[in-house]
């Protein structure tokens, strides 16, 4: 099972992770738990680890929450394959887990099942790990990751022209080369920074400091012609007048 969920992100931007667990009841309930805590946001979850070291491929997360039963390989062994530095919380009926956990450095080893008393611990745990690192890599410049040809980019904001729609893919248009990334339009558009980025089409996405000019039906680009469509137009031009 596989479950993508995409919020509208906050000025202070929120800790992004999955969950994995192979029972759905305990899945079920853990989620109403977790939608209490507004500085988390679950990109997706999952019922085997199989999948989600898929997502993993073209998805950067913060965290993640796994259960230590799963089907194929378990929480330590997904844990052990895992290609990028995530941190780990580790939900187990089985308390021995915990000496493992601890040697693996995770940031907790929680029992099952898990009350929102015992989870706020963690989550505090999460955010003194987590945020640091984040403060100690953001520089003036925003960049965006993303996963391409499974390797992992990163390219600065400024430097995409914009977004074009192909299929499951979207294709990044830059200054120096292009990108294609499966993700859907609605999905990357979050990611970006939303005063500078708008949507001018089904298929694609301006960056507003690349717009030279427009009309009533078309946006002109540097070296392309766009079209604007009927319903994005009101839109589009109240966010390029504000962005003068």
């Amino acid at each position: 099972m596989l479950l993508f969920l995409f919020n509208e992100p906050q000025n202070k931007m929120p800790l992004k992770y999955i969950y994995i667990d192979s029972n759905p009841v305990d899945r079920l309930h853990f989620c109403q738990t977790l939608k209490k805590f507004n500085n988390f946001k679950l990109m997706a979850e999952f019922s085997d680890a199989v999948n989600a070291a898929e997502f993993l491929n073209y998805n950067e997360i913060d965290f993640a929450i796994i259960s230590s039963d799963l089907p194929v390989y378990d929480g330590f062994e997904f844990s052990d394959q895992l290609k990028q530095k995530i941190e780990i919380v580790m939900l187990t009926k089985n308390p021995q887990d915990a000496i493992k956990a601890f040697e693996e450095g995770f940031v907790d080893c929680i029992q099952k099942p898990v009350s929102y008393e015992r989870f706020k611990k963690t989550a505090d745990r999460l955010v003194k790990r987590i945020t640091p690192l984040i403060l100690s890599e953001k520089k003036e410049d925003f960049f965006i990751h993303f996963k391409c040809n499974l390797k992992s980019e990163k390219v600065l904001v400024d430097n995409v022209k914009w977004i074009e729609a192909m299929g499951d893919y979207v294709k990044i248009e830059t200054q120096d080369k292009n990108y294609v990334v499966l993700s859907s339009m609605k999905a990357f558009i979050l990611r970006l920074p939303k005063n500078q980025f708008v949507r001018i089409h089904k298929s694609y996405i301006v960056n507003l400091k690349k717009v030279i000019n427009h009309d009533s039906n078309n946006v002109f680009m540097d070296g392309k012609l766009l079209p604007l469509s009927r319903n994005q137009k009101l839109k589009f031009k109240e966010s390029f007048d504000k962005y003068q």
